[in-house]
């Protein structure tokens, strides 16, 4: 399970937002310099997430550990993104031999499909890839 630290911005009746800056693998790899993960923290812009929760006690400027399950960044890269990618491709080879315009045509009706299967997806599973929060940081302590 993937665990990040964020901190409490804004509360809602049935959730909080939350703001990180993934920081927890940087600079524990030799490829600090080449890294997109080092880049986007060396920006300093902070991700701001909604997280569920049903009577939680937190309050602006709390800092919670989120928890992502097991698997469900992988799961939903591939979904998101390898998805649309294969369904372009084979639209593509499968209408290859009726030319480059039907083949180009098919390639964006493809795409569009697995845009459209991916979204299908990753509202039928959203519950299996959204973060929850395991802790309040000052119960850490």
């Amino acid at each position: 399970m993937n665990v990040e630290q964020a901190r409490v911005v804004a509360i809602e009746p049935s959730g909080v937002w939350v703001e990180a800056v993934q920081r927890s693998s940087c600079g524990s790899c030799q490829a600090r310099s080449g890294c997109g993960q080092k880049a986007l923290s060396d920006l300093g812009r902070p991700m701001k997430l909604w997280v569920a929760c049903e009577g939680h006690a937190l309050h602006p400027g709390d800092d919670v550990m989120l928890q992502l399950p097991a698997g469900g960044l992988a799961t939903s890269a591939l979904v998101m993104y390898v998805l649309p990618l294969l369904c372009m491709l084979v639209a593509a080879i499968l209408t290859g031999g009726l030319g480059e315009l039907a083949s180009v045509l098919a390639a964006v009706l493809g795409l569009a499909l697995g845009f459209l299967a991916s979204r299908q997806l990753a509202r039928r599973f959203a519950h299996n890839w959204t973060p929850s929060i395991v802790a309040q940081e000052h119960l850490l302590r």
